[in-house]
């Protein structure tokens, strides 16, 4: 791998093992997405084709919402998941085999509920052992309607929360995704930041913060979708949920499909601390897609401490000089280290808008610039990462890949000249105004 891969806990040093034994602190109790692209070597966002209705038929079984003798018998050394797919795009025909996946890493014992929009309706089910083996049982129908909405996914929290109380819960979600980018501006760079599509419908990124209720201890959000690693994703975020796993690039399908089966286990246990259950379920990733070759060999993924955005961000202001810095497009150094495929989108003009953290201050800095101060925040930021040394073939790939020399686990965008209307709307984001705003910016604590 071209990336060392590094577990680190805000205040400890490296581990010597890819997936972290050592202690570590315990953690705190706790987008609008858009479609990616569609290629040849299977983008997530690539349009799989299923018999959906058949899947609701075999592998959903109806009951009384509410379960209310079945939910009390949960024993209380598993970590209750939401599982939320918002399928109502190119991603309907993955319901199936998720649905498959899902039921064969479900143990008795585990709090697993699965959320799903397709064409067919939603609706919010709990995973189950049944005379007839395990399904998934239907707690609430909802009927048509908007996945890609910050109510419609806090909804979904609030009833899991109601229905099956715990002192912590994790949240997986898969859909599509931009980042920070406002709505459409993937593949037209003009214009609100997002996480989720339905129907061209797509949740801002502030929508998606706030729908994760306030005094919900979420422990952490895996995010099974495209470019959501960003710092500005997990200022945003920071309050909210401490912990995040997320992709700096796109998401080669199936994803994390295959870690189903073995993965959900330890996404629900609560014995070790939640960023080390975090680093070992990306490590099973990052091992499986060392194994692949070609093109399919692609990946980047880290864990993010959001508490510890809001210093990194001080840090980075440094460097920026806050509202007193220069705030007009900088010419890019050749070569600065981006994760997402210009031109790929139909985005134009075709310039790189994910640019990694890490190499983005080194640039602001100078070099030879004290920079141990932000290095050290930034390793209280992203406790683990790992990457391939390319991605989608690497460069001069038919698939706009890219090499990978640095992968900080974060990546920020960086103002451009040919971008003026996204710059205009990047100025409103949580992370520009700590880096360059008034300084006034505050804070949520985590329940």
């Amino acid at each position: 791998m071209s990336d060392t891969i590094t577990y680190r806990t805000p205040g400890h040093g490296h581990c010597p093992s890819a997936v972290a034994t050592a202690a570590v602190r315990p953690a705190a109790p706790g987008a609008r997405l858009r479609p990616c692209p569609r290629h040849p070597v299977g983008i997530i966002g690539r349009a799989l084709r299923s018999a959906v209705t058949l899947a609701f038929a075999v592998l959903c079984a109806v009951v009384p919402s509410g379960c209310t003798k079945e939910l009390g018998e949960r024993p209380a050394s598993r970590r209750p998941l939401v599982v939320y797919m918002a399928l109502d795009n190119d991603l309907r025909g993955e319901l199936s085999s998720r649905l498959a996946a899902l039921r064969a890493g479900w143990r008795p014992g585990m709090e697993l509920w699965v959320y799903a929009d397709t064409p067919e309706g939603a609706s919010l089910g709990r995973m189950d052992s049944t005379p007839e083996g395990v399904a998934l049982r239907t707690v609430e129908r909802y009927g048509a309607e908007n996945s890609a909405s910050g109510a419609t996914l806090e909804r979904v929290l609030r009833t899991v929360w109601r229905l099956c109380p715990s002192d912590g819960y994790g949240l997986l979600f898969f859909s599509h995704a931009t980042g920070w980018l406002p709505a459409g501006t993937l593949g037209h760079p003009s214009g609100s930041r997002s996480v989720g599509s339905d129907h061209g419908s797509e949740i801002e990124l502030e929508s998606f913060a706030a729908a994760l209720p306030e005094g919900m201890p979420l422990d952490y959000v895996v995010f099974e979708c495209c470019l959501m690693a960003g710092a500005e994703v997990m200022l945003e975020l920071q309050g909210r949920t401490p912990w995040v796993l997320a992709s700096s690039a796109e998401v080669v399908a199936p994803g994390f499909r295959p870690l189903y089966e073995s993965g959900l286990e330890v996404l629900t246990e609560r014995t070790r601390p939640v960023p080390e259950l975090l680093a070992a379920f990306g490590q099973s990733y990052m091992s499986r897609v060392e194994g692949l070759s070609g093109e399919y060999r692609s990946a980047t993924l880290s864990v993010v401490h959001t508490e510890a955005l809001p210093r990194l961000a001080g840090e980075v202001r440094r460097w920026t000089g806050g509202p007193d810095g220069d705030e007009a497009p900088l010419p890019l150094p050749d070569g600065l280290q981006h994760f997402d495929r210009p031109g790929m989108y139909g985005d134009r003009p075709a310039a790189a808008r994910f640019f990694d953290l890490e190499e983005w201050v080194e640039t602001l800095a100078g070099e030879g610039a004290p920079l141990s101060a932000f290095r050290a925040a930034l390793a209280d930021a992203v406790v683990w990462r790992a990457s391939t040394e390319r991605f989608l073939g690497g460069e001069g790939s038919p698939y706009g890949g890219f090499d990978i020399r640095r992968h900080s686990g974060l990546t920020v965008y960086v103002p451009r000249g040919e971008f003026p209307e996204l710059n205009e709307a990047y100025r409103r984001t949580a992370w520009w105004r700590a880096t360059y705003g008034s300084g006034t910016e505050t804070f949520r604590l985590c329940p």
